[in-house]
């Protein structure tokens, strides 16, 4: 599944494109824009597999962008949201992306990492005018394998849906069939 998340930036400034090197489809999206140089800001929502990531403002962190759905589970999950922007001590910070992104904090607190098996962006650290809180951990990913008909090999979570068996890979595992 494609994925990859554009980071958030500052001072009125885009975030980093997600989609380096040049793929076609893209598999990211940019970072929004950080808010005024001047006084307090909030940094920029990373991108997400789905969107780009939502400016901040001279309050608030930008929201992180949505992820990437998809129906290969069995179910429509969203995957690969952009982390939430930080925000100065006085702001709020953003929220994270749908997929799986951390929100953001304030205050030189350490952010929220991104929902495990989901590969969702770490939300970005709180400012506090001399020092940035760190930023949190991305995501870990997940394998999802999916054959019409039935159960033809082994590994991970196998269940199924709709004719179709589904192997689902959360940690290090190999498939055999």
């Amino acid at each position: 599944m494609a994925g990859g998340s554009g980071g958030g930036s500052r001072h009125s400034t885009p975030g980093a494109d997600g989609n380096v090197p040049a793929t076609s489809p893209s598999q990211g999206n940019p970072g929004g824009a950080g808010g005024p140089q001047s006084g307090a800001h909030g940094g920029g929502g990373g991108g997400g597999a789905g969107a780009t990531g939502g400016n901040g403002s001279s309050s608030v962190g930008g929201t992180g962008g949505v992820g990437s759905y998809s129906t290969i589970s069995g179910s429509n999950v969203a995957y690969a949201g952009g982390g939430g922007g930080g925000a100065h001590s006085t702001g709020s910070a953003g929220p994270g992306g749908a997929g799986g992104g951390g929100p953001g904090t304030n205050n030189n607190a350490t952010a929220t990492s991104g929902t495990p098996n989901t590969g969702g962006g770490g939300g970005g650290g709180g400012w506090t005018g001399s020092a940035a809180g760190p930023g949190g951990a991305g995501g870990s990913g997940i394998v999802i394998l999916r054959y019409l008909g039935s159960q033809r090999g082994t590994g991970g979570n196998v269940t199924s849906s709709g004719g179709f068996t589904i192997h689902t890979f959360t940690t290090s595992s190999t498939y055999c069939s």
